[in-house]
């Protein structure tokens, strides 16, 4: 919290009297901070009531906060460690209720021993009134442990093949409003500096000067994709118990999630050629969630094997066969959607310019063209990956152009589904599908209507399911 102080200081010399000034706020500031910690600390209590079968907090300096939040409430309890915890030896403690952000359950410094004890207890508490209501579920209670672990040489491939051209455009996007405040602030110096560049002869010209410039970049860009693969997957563990998944991983803080089966709303495996060929997977599950805490409903566990990535989808989904009932492409009038959205950069270039006389119609032609052919090639390529299919517990979406992804829920736990039909879809018979779950939305556009039967099976398998999943 001090460190816009820190800076000032060392930026600004300052004055005997307002440094005593600063001292002497700095002083009463720290007080504060340590009486208010303490009696928070001394405020902080929670225990279990089994008499309630609730988990009991207490908190609040000024006012106090009462959360009971009772066992079935309780969705996931997960461990998170950053760099100073570390050192100290203690774990922050996420008891989520699948409820409002505010009423997640967070202690923040508590031993591993007791930690453990305490998620155990909240865990087989909240079994004993969620129980498996099928046979899928008590087998898959029974299934043998196994464990994956992550090596550096697989953190470097997955770096190394990752969408590293997210960062060389920040990087870009960075040098660039560098440059041209330099450009704006040294103006006469620039122009002294050209003059001076002129009369030195470079090999290739400014094409050389571009080529090593966009090397530069291309390399940091690879890495800090590699940094911050190592640093949020860093001794990734991935362990099967008989009825959860258990993943730990991080280097600046320590994550340490343990996975439901019947919380999973979405499980997404992607790859791209890349990586398939080295036999990397990612695998992206989905949670149950609120609205409110969608980013925190996420887990990506990278740099699966082939094997591995089927041994999640067997023990998430309690090994079911697939059968494919039916399956659906989008009409080419999604892919005449895209194309006419993909053309507004291209109008409002040529407006916008147009209107205040500055345009160059030979370099805005080149730009325009190159644009074209790339975004159209990309639309085709992604109309043409879109697949929606059916089988008896399942619907799976397929998509993707460089990294190919395939989503897959099961029917009995989808909460709505939006058909939308747009007047100019009606003579085509063509309809817009959203599928709401728990853990977000799968929308499919522009399929034809003959979908709408396996809607109403959809329902019916939501209807006549007794599995829990919440």
């Amino acid at each position: 919290m001090f460190w816009a102080l820190l800076f000032y200081l060392l930026i600004k010399q300052p004055s005997e009297i307002p440094l005593l000034y600063v001292n002497i706020s700095f002083a009463v500031i720290l007080l504060g901070v340590v009486l208010y910690s303490y009696f928070s600390y001394r405020n902080f209590q929670f225990h279990i009531d089994y008499s309630k079968e609730e988990f009991i907090l207490r908190k609040g300096v000024f006012s106090s906060d009462y959360l009971a939040v009772p066992f079935d409430k309780i969705q996931q309890v997960n461990f998170e460690r950053g760099i100073l915890q570390r050192i100290i030896g203690v774990y922050s403690l996420v008891i989520d209720t699948a409820g409002s952000a505010a009423k997640e359950v967070k202690i923040k410094a508590i031993n591993r021993e007791e930690a453990e004890a305490l998620s155990e207890i909240l865990i087989s508490r909240k079994k004993e009134h969620v129980k498996p209501d099928s046979e899928i579920e008590q087998e898959a209670e029974e299934k043998s442990s196994w464990e994956y672990r992550l090596s550096l040489s697989t953190l470097l491939k997955i770096g190394l093949s990752s969408n590293f051209f997210r960062g060389f455009g920040l990087i870009l996007a960075f040098f660039s409003t560098i440059f041209n405040e330099l450009n704006n602030l040294f103006n006469e110096e620039k122009e002294m500096l050209l003059q001076a560049a002129g009369k030195v002869a470079v090999p290739t010209g400014s094409a050389f000067i571009y080529g090593i410039l966009f090397l530069v970049l291309l390399f940091l860009s690879i890495l800090i994709t590699v940094a911050e693969v190592f640093i949020k997957y860093y001794n990734l563990n991935l362990k099967q118990t008989k009825d959860r998944l258990l993943l730990e991983m991080g280097l600046r803080t320590n994550t340490r999630v343990g996975l439901q089966p019947r919380r999973v709303q979405i499980l997404s495996i992607t790859t791209n050629p890349i990586q398939q060929k080295l036999d990397l997977w990612e695998a992206r599950i989905t949670l149950a969630s609120s609205r409110s805490k969608k980013g925190k409903n996420k887990v990506n566990i990278p740099g699966l094997t082939g094997e591995a990535a089927s041994r999640v989808k067997e023990f998430l989904y309690h090994r079911r066969e697939e059968i494919t009932l039916a399956s659906y492409r989008p009409h080419t009038v999604d892919l005449f959607r895209r194309i006419n959205i993909s053309l507004i950069p291209v109008g409002l270039s040529l407006v916008f310019p147009l209107a205040m006389a500055e345009v160059n119609f030979a370099e805005w032609a080149v730009f325009s063209s190159i644009y074209l052919v790339i975004i159209t090639s990309y639309n085709y390529l992604m109309h043409k990956s879109l697949r929606l299919e059916f089988s008896e517990d399942f619907f799976v979406k397929s998509y993707g152009v460089w990294d190919k992804t395939v989503q897959t829920s099961e029917l009995y736990k989808l909460q709505a589904v939006s058909v939308k039909s747009p007047f100019w879809y009606k003579r085509r018979g063509l309809v817009n599908l959203i599928f709401h779950t728990a853990g977000g939305d799968i929308s499919f556009r522009a399929v034809d209507e003959e979908v709408l039967k396996l809607m109403n099976y959809s329902l019916y398998k939501v209807e006549t399911s007794n599995l829990a999943w919440m």
